[in-house]
This record gives structure tokens, C-alpha cells and sequence, in this order.
């Protein structure tokens, strides 16, 4: 595992957080990260993502889908166990499962895929007018106004957001919602660094779009269910994209949230689906 003492740079810190190490036997460990009340899901898929990619030799990861089993703890070392489901011509099938303290918090099913000539395609519907993401304000400044939360350290991916909430009385935003998103810094040329930072900022932003509709319901915390990623390029994350989402539906207190990722050229690179609780606050206890 990478040093002990955590770099102060975000995105530093966030590839040390992804730099699993092998302990032997497809099986490897990561750290945590800290600050939070429970880890961030998106760094828990993307730590996986990367365990599952230290089995395959040469395919990229194509696709995965992960389901949320307990809120993970932070300052607890994480343990990945990686199953070989299997390696053909083509294709390669891997399932993880994330454990702190010997319980299951995490599991993960990744495909990773060979590079191959054939049929391609893109009808992408056009992305409404959005403002270009340098002269907008960073997601970072906006928390505090948006969530109630108090301030924290800048995350490794800033994010810009194209429709700050309405904060009024009453309000009830419709749920969807574009924000510009980038690494503070410049990655690594590792393949695998890029998908495993795209994977990490795909749960960025999700369950908060679906909340819109409903107040932010900020006295709880949103969780997600679970979480699937497809790659439909190879991933290259070192310039803006821009990340939109839209919540079509929620029943029974659980919101479906999709995404579409998108470079500045309005190609897609990735397509992204959550499900996750959106719980109203508990009344007061009577007596």
C-alpha cells in the first residue's frame, strides 16, 4: 500500500486512496479515506474497479455494476476479493467483493474488453445550452447553500454546476441537472487511472438530482442502492466533461437516477444508472 501519510493534494490523495496493493491470491487492500460520517460510494466502486482490472491482462473495463451492501466506515482499512468468472478472446468477467472488518459492504461485477473493429454508431441527442464551465461557480462554494452541510476540503474532481438549486421557499427544482466536471490536476497516462477517476465522479451528483424535487430533504442523507458505469470509450478523463442527469422516476422511497457523460465535442463517453433511498426525516418520538 502507498505511504501512510495521506499527500495534501486532492487528486493526489485520491490516487493514493486508489492505489490498491496486493496482498496475494487476487485478494488486495486499500485505505479508506476519512472526513466523512461514511465513505463515498464512488470511491469504493472505483478501489474495486481497480482491484478487478489488477487480474486482466490487456482489456480495458468496459462496464461494471456494483450493489451498496452497509455504509462503508472510514478510517477502516478496505479488503477486495477477486473472483475470476472468466477470460475469453474477447472479453473478461470479474467479481469483487469490498469487506471491512470481514463484512461484506460492497460487490462489484466488471467486464473489461479487448479492442475490436465493428459496428459503432452515435445518435446523441444534443445537449441543451449550456454555459461553458470557466465562469461558472464551483460546487465546492455552492455546498453549504445547497445541502446545509458545512464546508469541506476540495474533492480531487471540481465540479461546476449549471443550475444552482432554487433555495426559496418552496421551491422544488425538476429533477435533473448538468454540471461540468474535471480532476484538480493532471492524471497519470494509466488507462486504468482514467476509468477508475471517471468511475469515481460518476457518483458524483446522482441522488442529489433526484432530491431536488423533493426540498433536498437535507435532514438525511441520501443512499445509494446500487450503481452501474458503461464505458463506451476508451477512458480518458484530463479535460471538462459534462455530466447530465435526470431522475424519471422514484416509488417506495427509491429514486432511479441515469447519467450521461459527455466530452466538450458532445461525444459520449460513458452512461451511468443509480438507484438509491431518499428517505423523508423521521417525525419526533411521542411521550
Amino acid at each position: 500500500m502507498a505511504t501512510a501519510t495521506r499527500p495534501a493534494d486532492p487528486l493526489a490523495r485520491l490516487l493514493a486512496d486508489l492505489d490498491v496493493a496486493p496482498l496475494g491470491g487476487d485478494r488486495f487492500e486499500a485505505r479508506a479515506g476519512g472526513g466523512m460520517r461514511r465513505l463515498f460510494g464512488g470511491l469504493i466502486a472505483a478501489q474495486s474497479a481497480v482491484a478487478a482490472a489488477h487480474t486482466v491482462e490487456g482489456p480495458r473495463l468496459h462496464s461494471l455494476h456494483g450493489y451498496f451492501l452497509r455504509p462503508g466506515r472510514p478510517g477502516v482499512p478496505l479488503r477486495f476479493e477477486v473472483v475470476r468468472l472468466r477470460d475469453g478472446r474477447s472479453f473478461a468477467t470479474r467479481r469483487v467483493v469490498a469487506l471491512q472488518h470481514g463484512e461484506a459492504i460492497f460487490e462489484l461485477a466488471a467486464s473489461f474488453t479487448a479492442h475490436e473493429e465493428g459496428v459503432a454508431h452515435a445518435f446523441e441527442p444534443p445537449p441543451e445550452a449550456v454555459p461553458a464551465p470557466e465562469g461558472l461557480p464551483d460546487w465546492e462554494t455552492l455546498r453549504p447553500l445547497e445541502t446545509g452541510e458545512g464546508p469541506r476540503p476540495p474533492d480531487a474532481i471540481e465540479v461546476r454546476v449549471c443550475e444552482p438549486a432554487d433555495d426559496r421557499p418552496g421551491a422544488r427544482p425538476p429533477p435533473h441537472r448538468t454540471v461540468w466536471m474535471r480532476p484538480r490536476g493532471t492524471p497519470p497516462e494509466d488507462p486504468t487511472a482514467h476509468a477508475a477517476l471517471l468511475v469515481y465522479a460518476s457518483d458524483r451528483t446522482l441522488l442529489r438530482t433526484a432530491a431536488r424535487l423533493h426540498g433536498a430533504l437535507r435532514e438525511r442523507l441520501p443512499a445509494s442502492l446500487d450503481h452501474a458505469v458503461w464505458l463506451h470509450r476508451p477512458a480518458r478523463f484530463d479535460d471538462w466533461i459534462l455530466y447530465a442527469t435526470e431522475s424519471p422516476i422514484a416509488s417506495g422511497g427509491r429514486a432511479w437516477v441515469v447519467g450521461r457523460m459527455l466530452s466538450r465535442r458532445g461525444e459520449r463517453l460513458a452512461t451511468v444508472t443509480q438507484e438509491g433511498l431518499l428517505r423523508r426525516p423521521r417525525a419526533p418520538r411521542q411521550g
